[in-house]
Order: C-alpha cells, then structure tokens, then sequence
C-alpha cells in the first residue's frame, strides 16, 4: 500500500506562488490541496490548476487541526513574515521547498518553511533561516549565515563568509563579496556589489555599491 503523501496549501497564488507550486510538483513530495491568497479577484478560481480556496484567514480556520503544512510563497519580506506568524500561531507546520536540481551542502542547514529555486546552490557549513526565498541560480557560499525572512533574488551570489540579517535583500544578480554584512531588513540593488558592510534598514547599489537614502522604517 502506497504511503500517503503530507498534504500542502501555498499561501500565496502570485508569481512566487507559481514558482513554489512548480517547485512543490517537482519534487514529488506532496499532496497539493489549493492556495490561500487574499485577492478577491481570484477567489473561487484555478491558478496552473491548482483551487483558490479563499482568504489565508479563512483557510487557515476551515484546515484547523487536519494535520496540514503550508509554505509562504510571498515574495515581500515583510509580508512573509507576517504570514508565517500567522500560520505558526494557527498550528500549521512550515513546508520547506527545496528544487531537486538544487545542489545543497551535507553540512549546510535550511531552515523551516525556506524555497530553493531550481539550480541554487548552498555551500558547505552555510546555515540558512526559515522563510528564506532562495531565486533561480543563486548561490550561498560557505559558512555564509542567511537569516530568517531573507531573500536572494535570481544569480545572487552570497560569498562565504558573508552574512545577511533577518529580512535582508539581495537584487538580481548582485553579490555580497566574502566576509560582508547585509544588516536586518537592508538591500542590496540588482547587479550591485557589496564590498563593505550595509547598515541594517539602508539601500546600496552600484559597483561597488554605494549607501544612500535614510533608513527604512
């Protein structure tokens, strides 16, 4: 008798929920249920095949106690974050996504509720949070530390050593060169690169990149 697959709703049916869902299918792991997303105008609908059931609140409450996961596929951090709370607070474990092209260190650690795009790749002894959106081709070097909410955008590159703070961002093909700090909630532009250390909640861009503007709130 076949052993019966965890069943999975994605909350969010945006383009990081498309790529979660391609991802989710990919691996061969899970029992799709639907999404949850909070757009009236896709409630009731089908996106990639996959049932819109309703609002995250009102799934969360109708899916109470059924032994369900759920993975965050929202693409803005803060927003993710907010999501995951919610879901941790309802009782729902977090899903971890990981593409089985991904290449993934023995001794590297990805923490709950993360997705790893197709062709990532995560070096040995890096440690990455939970709720982390690893994009298509990027790339986290040893002993690189990502925290929780983070993300990095497609061709990103983490050099090792370096070190991004919680809700940290890194642009398209930007690089964080070895050793350097992206604080908590800071970003880094698209084909910038980080040769010092970003203050938490500053933007930087260029090459190298250059710190501007005041700190988001």
């Amino acid at each position: 008798m076949a052993k019966e697959l965890p069943k999975l709703i994605l909350i969010g049916a945006g383009g990081a929920g498309l790529e979660a869902l391609l991802v989710a299918r990919r691996m061969g792991t899970w029992s799709l249920v639907g999404f949850a997303d909070d757009s009236a105008s896709i409630a009731g609908t089908a996106v990639d095949g996959l049932p819109v059931m309703g609002t995250v609140s009102s799934v969360l409450a109708e899916f109470a106690h059924r032994g369900l996961h759920m993975h965050c596929a929202v693409g803005d951090n803060g927003v993710r974050q907010e999501m995951a709370e919610m879901i941790a607070s309802s009782g729902y474990s977090a899903a971890t996504l990981i593409d089985p092209s991904a290449t993934i260190a023995p001794t590297a650690t990805i923490g709950a509720g993360t997705y790893v795009a197709p062709h990532s790749f995560v070096g040995p002894e890096a440690r990455v949070g939970c709720h982390v959106l690893l994009n298509v081709g990027c790339s986290i070097g040893h002993h690189s530390i990502v925290g929780d909410f983070s993300q990095v955008c497609p061709g990103g590159c983490v050099s090792g050593n370096a070190r991004l703070g919680n809700g940290a961002f890194v642009g398209s093909n930007g690089v964080v060169a070895p050793g350097v700090q992206i604080g908590e909630w800071a970003t880094l532009g698209p084909a910038s690169l980080a040769a010092r250390d970003v203050p938490a909640r500053f933007s930087a861009v260029g090459v190298p990149a250059r710190i501007f503007g005041v700190p988001s709130a």
